[in-house]
């Protein structure tokens, strides 16, 4: 029974490869499929949006330092800037206050919007 599940596992695989169809890939939860649907930009400019924890770094480079970090799920992000790119295909930073009071920049990978920038937000 393991040979044969073994076998079609690979069929399905090599079939996919060949049409070039990804099989569907449950989404991780970092990045809930209804959360860009709760981001908004307000009349300051200022983005509210769904995010995952990460570390705030004092410059939008990976190699700057930690300032602070967010461990929120939901958060208010000032502005925006170019920095250094991520896996979510970009170079956006956006710019937030800190849980622990610190301020600094993440990775638009680590905020849920349906665009990077988004619209009407403020470039530092």
């Amino acid at each position: 029974m393991q040979l044969r599940t073994f076998l079609a596992t690979v069929v399905t695989g090599a079939a996919l490869a060949a049409t070039g169809t990804t099989p569907a890939v449950a989404e991780t939860p970092d990045t809930p499929p209804t959360t860009a649907a709760n981001c908004y930009v307000d009349s300051n400019g200022t983005l509210h949006c769904a995010n995952g924890a990460s570390h705030l770094r004092s410059q939008p480079y990976f190699r700057a330092p930690v300032v602070s970090r967010l461990d929120s799920t939901y958060s208010y992000f000032s502005c925006w800037t170019e920095g250094d790119p991520h896996s979510g295909g970009n170079d956006i930073w956006y710019y937030t206050d800190g849980d622990d009071g610190g301020h600094g920049f993440l990775p638009a990978q680590r905020v849920f919007t349906p665009q990077d920038p988004m619209p009407g937000m403020y470039h530092c």
